[in-house]
């Protein structure tokens, strides 16, 4: 059994084979993406950048913790990471705990020489 329905935009083809109406329109090309839930890029390096970095604030006198949060966040950066701002914050904190711990140890060394008059 077959059937043309004519319309205002054109005609249709349909024919009855069983249960199926077949048309002349093609399926869907696409099928939307599924989320995939799977680790971040580069999160690990970020992390410990800002983690690094905290304690350089803290514990900053001790050299290798500042140039460590610097040094994550900079190769964080680089390899691509999904969440740039904590990079970038473990860089912040790095280098104000290496500038901050810098400038303490460098006072302590200069009022151990200067004579006081």
């Amino acid at each position: 059994m077959s059937n043309t329905l004519s319309a205002a935009s054109g005609t249709l083809a349909a024919t009855n084979e069983g249960s199926r109406i077949m048309t002349n329109y093609a399926p869907p090309q696409w099928v939307p993406m599924q989320t995939v839930h799977g680790p971040r890029r580069g999160t690990k390096l970020s992390r410990w950048s800002v983690f690094l970095g905290i304690q350089s604030v803290l514990l900053g006198a001790l050299l290798p913790i500042p140039i460590l949060a610097i040094v994550f966040g900079i190769v964080g950066l680089c390899r691509g990471t999904d969440l740039p701002g904590r990079a970038i914050v473990g860089i912040a904190l790095g280098w104000s705990g290496l500038i901050f711990w810098g400038g303490f140890i460098a006072i302590c060394i200069w009022s151990m020489h200067v004579n006081y008059a």
